[in-house]
């Protein structure tokens, strides 16, 4: 059996989803410069090696298999190559998720309901079912899945996006009852207006729908935090990376709102 943090992340190896570009590339090479094996998964074969790319341009270490969170035999490819010959796996991160329409629920269709579920919710599950095999075999394993502060708070014109985000706090909170004897962590973060190419693009479509500009909305939607600002890429990362780290061993079920003070609960 492994410690995936005896040592400071160095010989862990860890899958982070959706991990081709925004937080998902930065939580990857966030763990990778901690000396963690790494392994992306994410849509774009392009974009996923430009990351791999620059993790070992870093002297890091990392590959990637291109498929979707809602294929399940994708999902047990990518753990069993994250594992290797020691059958161990000791940290998966769930990032992968869609923005969903940005429309009244009456406009919503019902595939595009569905899509956002598969892909925000459903992707959670089958990451972790084919993860646990391998987490058990870890002394302390880690699963961080990254929610949104969204469906916590109310958020019009995107109840599909609310509606997954909400369900990966319930799916958190009971799994990490479930694998808690198994010694692994279950997780959740919950950012909020992370600057970035993707909130630029909510932004604009929110925007549109609410007959605003993207500054007002943007000014609005930031006059909601308690330091009147967004957050970073880097501050999510900095909690990833405190919560695959022995100093969070006795952390599970939690849900971490990095989101400058939008939602204290």
């Amino acid at each position: 059996m492994s410690d995936a943090s005896a040592n400071g992340f160095a010989g862990a190896s860890a899958v982070v989803t959706g991990a081709g570009q925004g937080i998902g590339a930065a939580i990857a090479k966030g763990l990778a410069r901690k000396g963690t094996y790494v392994i992306l998964n994410g849509r774009r074969g392009a974009t996923l090696e430009a990351v791999c790319n620059a993790i070992r341009a870093e002297g890091g270490s990392a590959d990637y298999r291109v498929g979707d969170v809602t294929d399940f035999a994708h999902l047990e490819e990518l753990m069993a190559l994250a594992a290797g010959a020691s059958g161990i796996l000791e940290i998966l991160v769930n990032n992968a998720g869609i923005a969903g329409p940005t429309a009244p629920l009456i406009d919503v269709s019902p595939e595009d309901w569905n899509e956002t579920i598969a892909v925000n919710l459903t992707g959670v599950f089958l990451a972790c079912k084919a993860a646990l095999p391998y987490l058990r075999r870890a002394e302390h394993g880690k699963i961080v899945n990254i929610g949104s502060v969204t469906g916590k708070q109310p958020l019009p014109n995107r109840t599909p996006y609310a509606a997954a985000k909400l369900g990966v706090v319930g799916l958190t909170r009971t799994l990490a009852h479930e694998v808690g004897p198994n010694g692994i962590s279950v997780n959740l973060i919950s950012p909020w207006l992370v600057e970035g190419d993707r909130l630029g693009d909510v932004i604009s479509s929110m925007s549109r729908e609410r007959g605003l500009t993207p500054d007002e909305l943007r000014a609005e939607m930031t006059e909601g935090t308690a330091f009147k600002r967004t957050v970073s890429e880097a501050d999510v990362v900095e909690t990833v990376l405190f919560l695959c780290s022995p100093a969070a061993n006795n952390l599970t079920g939690q849900d971490i709102n990095v989101a400058a003070g939008a939602v204290m609960y």
